[in-house]
């Protein structure tokens, strides 16, 4: 597209400021059923969202496609939609002078330069290791997906910034089977280079969910020591992040409303956003083109401060913290990637240090069984019996009830084992005292 002859066209609309937000997007999917290649695919999409003032209200448009051709349609589509839109703050539309930026290398250009040949080989060798990690794997599904991402953010009024990201999701299912007993299981990761990934640890994992759940049964309800893995405590977190919203706790439907700066959960417990990393979560800027900071959320069991956009942040008396988000047509404020600080324990050290109770690796029914407005949650769960602090038989057909205020008030002991999860959150495993879990 021709951006000066887009911004012209604005101009002579008479829409001033005028914003656009350019996306490219490159996603290669290789999926195998066993050693064999089941679907490739390769998709490039773009994406287009443009803003204005016309009269001091706001006007929006977007579209999947990014040309020429789009260009009297985005002008038009603005003007008629700013004559029926909400009055908007032309602060709100950032200038590009004294904003300073640090360095988010979300890039991998080793990792763009990997051919598509490689990725299905890797796909094939995860599957053919892991088919022969045990002879009780019937099947195994491996998807490899390459992302790569470019958005470039641009303004009337100076503001011109762009960030690329790539990165890989190895993600595997296998189902394993010993006599009448079916068990599947699952094993991903999130990556920014494939050069240092362990091959053989990622098949033995991936095998091992499946066939060491094999023979599992329920325990008897009541209260237990429970050990949550990262995917498990990451997805209970969300709700937690949610609460830094300051809209969320304007519209006061946030579990930290009132609660900045009191010890609210334990001292054990520590957590920061990150957009200033290399994960592909990360970034230099939001998406109104403030730059991004890393800072406490969390400082050991007291929350520091809510997260602002700008608007928020004007009606709150404050600067933006740089969390505005794009959330369907509406910009937010939310922690974009969060990380939960580890401990000094490894997972066999924190199952020692537990003694009895119980490994929760499986969490079902988030979306429903978790109300983000009180932290309660009622879900269906799965995982291992920790006795004498070790690992035993795999325990199913339970339910897991709580609170994430309280539990992460009662955090025992936090791990070392740190993983990046699809929740946006890096978090290791975490240690809870008591939790009331049904069953026999």
């Amino acid at each position: 597209m021709d951006m000066n002859k887009l911004y012209k066209a604005a101009a002579a609309a008479g829409i001033a400021p005028f914003e656009t937000r350019i996306s490219n997007e490159n996603i290669i999917t290789v999926k195998l059923f066993n050693e064999d290649v089941e679907n490739y695919t390769v998709a490039e999409n773009g994406s287009m969202k443009v803003r204005g003032l016309v009269d001091g209200k706001g006007g929006v448009f977007s579209s999947d496609r990014v040309d020429d051709e789009v260009i009297d349609v985005a002008v038009k589509a603005v003007k008629d939609s700013a004559e029926y839109g909400q009055p908007v703050d032309p602060e709100f539309f950032l200038g590009g002078e004294g904003l300073e930026y640090e360095d988010a290398p979300t890039f991998n250009e080793k990792l763009a330069a990997v051919p598509a040949s490689e990725l299905i080989a890797l796909g094939k060798t995860i599957a053919k290791k892991a088919l022969a990690a045990d002879k009780r794997i019937e099947s195994v599904n491996v998807q490899v997906e390459y992302s790569f991402n470019e958005t470039r953010l641009k303004n009337s009024v100076g503001l011109d910034v762009a960030q690329k990201t790539n990165y890989v999701i190895i993600f595997g299912s296998a189902k394993a089977k010993d006599g009448d007993s079916v068990e599947s299981g699952s094993h991903y990761e999130i990556l920014t280079g494939i050069d240092g990934l362990d091959i053989d640890g990622f098949a033995k994992k991936l095998a091992a969910d499946a066939s060491d759940r094999l023979g599992g049964d329920s325990v008897k309800s009541g209260k237990y020591k429970v050990v949550y893995s990262p995917n498990c405590a990451a997805a209970l977190l969300t709700a937690l992040t949610d609460g830094f919203s300051a809209f969320n706790v304007e519209q006061h439907i946030s579990l930290l409303e009132g609660k900045i700066g009191q010890k609210i959960f334990s001292p054990l417990f520590s957590l920061e956003q990150t957009p200033i990393g290399s994960e592909p979560f990360c970034s230099a800027f939001d998406s109104e083109g403030m730059p991004c900071k890393n800072a406490l959320l969390i400082d050991k069991g007291v929350p520091t401060d809510y997260v602002y956009d700008l608007a928020t942040a004007k009606r709150a008396g404050k600067k933006s913290t740089g969390n505005g988000v794009l959330q369907g047509g509406n910009v937010r404020p939310a922690v974009m990637y969060a990380h939960v600080l580890p401990g000094d324990r490894s997972l066999e050290k924190l199952f020692e240090f537990v003694g009895d109770g119980l490994y929760i690796d499986d969490l079902g029914g988030i979306g429903t069984g978790l109300n983000a407005q009180s932290g309660a949650y009622s879900l269906q769960a799965g995982g291992f019996l920790i006795e004498n602090g070790k690992l035993s038989r795999p325990v199913s057909l339970i339910t897991v009830a709580g609170n994430i205020m309280t539990d992460f008030n009662d955090v025992i002991a936090v791990g070392n084992d740190e993983k990046t999860t699809y929740h946006g959150i890096k978090t290791p495993s975490i240690a809870i005292g008591s939790l009331s879990v049904s069953g026999k």
